[in-house]
């Protein structure tokens, strides 16, 4: 600014003032004492400033400054008395963090500082000038509020963390989620380890103990297990979610009242095969008992033991119930009142709290993994399930199902009754040296001592039976497969008009027949062999050409040849004779079809075989000794 000081005939100090190029500094450049007026003050300056038309305020720090200098002699250009007023720049509202918010914040942290709005306004230079913004726009508001474990500080204009846990912002909410939760039993703490906060410093074991001990945990946590997994989470750079971060003691609730078996048990998960893998299937036999055994003892409930929850204070146990053993069929009470004696050979169960000795084993449910194979050595077995593909029932009487059996193999001495059908595309047996009872059989191979009771379809399987074969009361069919019986068959239909080959016969052979076969070819064979190594001829003209040395030996294998045929001769008469008695037991056996013969079906009385070449109606086959083929009438 000019110097008018010649102009002014003030004897008061004065100050000469400089403005910046581009207006928005003002300083001071020149002083001159005064002579005989008002020495330098801050009023002063601020009275100077505005008499040279200067409408904005002085910083009243800088002038203090000024006069300062000037009263110590000291120099004061560079000191700013007055400043413009820079435009301002309009601005969205924003949330800006005061670190990284994917490591966690600790209580009393500001960790998110809100930014208001700003509108655009004009500025104005020292001298005057106007200044307007660069950018013209219409800020956006927003609006953010503290939500859960978090309080809004307005001084600072930021939002507060009251715990430890990591941040977040969710509709307009900001929210802290702990990082450390305690179990609904109040036993343990669980949360997620960092190894560092959002400000980058380390979190260390005392740290976190520090926010245990401000939960009320009042138990020690393990101090080196957690600087382990804050280790961890460092070389991982990762969150350790879902830790422990300090443990009481569980309760161990007491022992209920239990029946300790003293027969022998089955394995419960399966015994080794051959190669020493686990046949889950394969349990072993159930335990059997023997009149006057112990077969079990009851053993009393137990207390248990108390444990501490995260605030010292004792979890009591909860005590064991009690088992209340009801003596069933065949067992004895002992005067100790916890042994149990068996009265009979049998089976121990014990089934909804009774203990029995049966000669009948009952299985509540399938035969399947969680059963494993059913074998019992002495009595029954009923099973009030199916028996599925790949398992075994085995018992020295009765096997009754009451479902299905289905590509299983069973094994009785008695009888086997199934309600459902017999189904095996996989495979599996139903051997019964008594009869076999069932719905229907489907690819169903079954050898029964007794007879077969089949009530409606018997579609491709093979049977043999050493009694009757029975298809009467329901459909009673039979289409494919191959039907041998010992006493005839009685069924309602056989065959279908798509012609699947089926056979129907009566077998007349048995075990024993097939023995003495067996045994008179072995006994052929070893006369062959005899022969084969000294000859056809007579004894006498062996034994004139053998040497003398030889010859003892030679007379031995002779007699032994002797014998040899003499045996040969026996079994052939055995042979004969019951192939007489089977022709006999062929008369009087029939196969009884009460509606259809359809074309294709085959007709076996022994050896012979007889097939169908047209629909038959209501027809009995029977075995024509005096013509020796298969009758029809």
């Amino acid at each position: 600014m000019p110097d008018d000081k010649g102009q002014n005939n003030s004897k008061d100090a004065r100050f000469r003032f400089c403005l910046s190029e581009d207006g928005m500094k003002l300083g001071v450049n020149r002083y001159f004492p005064p002579s005989g007026g008002e020495g330098p003050s801050v009023e002063l300056l601020r009275r100077q400033v505005a008499e040279a038309g200067v409408r904005l305020p002085i910083d009243e720090e800088a002038a203090r400054r000024i006069v300062e200098a000037v009263e110590l002699g000291n120099e004061f250009r560079g000191i700013t008395l007055v400043r413009g007023v820079p435009p301002t720049e309009p601005r969205d509202a924003s949330l800006a963090a005061l670190g990284d918010l994917e490591y966690p914040v600790f209580p009393n942290d500001q960790f998110l500082r809100f930014r208001p709005a700003a509108k655009a306004a004009n500025g104005v230079t020292i001298d005057g000038r106007p200044l307007t913004p660069e950018r013209k726009f219409v800020p956006k508001e927003l609006e953010a509020e503290p939500g859960e474990n978090v309080e809004w500080d307005p001084a600072a204009k930021a939002f507060r963390s009251r715990v430890w846990g990591t941040a977040r912002i969710t509709d307009g909410v900001v929210a802290v989620d702990p990082a450390a939760r305690i179990t609904e039993d109040e036993v343990e703490v669980i949360g997620t380890i960092r190894h560092k906060d959002f400000k980058g410093e380390p979190i260390t074991p005392a740290r976190i103990d520090k926010e245990l001990r401000d939960m009320g945990v009042l138990i020690d946590p393990d101090l080196d297990k957690l600087e382990a997994k804050l280790n961890q989470a460092a070389e991982l750079d990762m969150p350790l979610p879902n830790q422990v971060l300090v443990k009481g003691q569980h309760p161990i609730p007491g022992r209920d009242g239990w029946l300790e078996y003293l027969v022998s048990t089955r394995e419960e998960a399966g015994t080794e095969d051959d190669t020493g893998r686990l046949d889950f299937r394969n349990r072993g036999i159930y335990p059997m008992a023997a009149p006057g055994q112990i077969i079990a003892r009851l053993h009393r409930p137990t207390s248990g033991e108390g444990g501490i929850d995260i605030y010292g204070k004792t979890i009591p146990a909860s005590a064991g119930h009690e088992l209340h053993v009801h003596l069933g069929e065949n067992v004895l009470l002992m005067p100790d009142g916890v042994s149990y004696e068996s009265r009979t050979n049998g089976v121990v169960v014990m089934e909804r709290g009774t203990l029995s000795v049966t000669d009948c084993l009952l299985v509540n449910g399938n035969v399947d993994l969680n059963s494993g194979n059913v074998k019992v050595e002495h009595g029954s077995v009923k099973i009030r399930g199916s028996v599925q593909s790949g398992f075994s029932v085995s018992a020295p009487k009765h096997v009754i199902v009451e479902g299905s059996i289905e590509s299983a193999t069973i094994h009785a001495g008695g009888q086997v009754e199934v309600k459902g059908g017999i189904l095996m595309p996989d495979g599996g047996e139903v051997v019964s040296e008594g009869d076999v009872v069932a719905s229907y059989a489907a690819n169903a191979r079954i050898r029964a001592g007794g007879d077969v009771h089949i009530a409606n379809e018997i579609q491709n399987s093979v049977i043999q039976a050493e009694g009757k074969l029975y298809a009467l009361s329901g459909k009673g069919t039979i289409q494919g497969g191959e039907i041998l019986t010992r006493k005839g068959v009685e069924v309602n239909e056989i065959g279908s008009e798509l012609g699947v080959v089926t056979v129907v016969g009566v077998h007349i052979e048995s075990a024993q027949d097939e023995e003495l076969r067996q045994e008179r070819a072995k006994v052929v064979q070893a006369i062959q062999k005899i022969d084969g190594a000294l000859g056809t001829e007579s004894p006498q003209a062996l034994l004139a050409r053998t040497p003398p040395s030889k010859r003892p030996a030679v007379a031995e294998v002779l007699k032994h040849r002797q014998t040899l045929v003499r045996r040969r001769k026996t079994l052939s008469e055995r042979i004969n004779q019951l192939a007489l008695q089977h022709q006999e037991e062929l008369e009087g056996v029939t196969i009884k079809v009460n509606r259809l013969v359809h074309p294709g079906v085959v007709i076996r009385f022994g050896t012979v075989r007889r097939t169908v070449d047209k629909r038959l109606e209501a027809s009995v086959f029977y075995w024509d000794a005096r013509r020796r083929e298969i009758g029809c009438k």
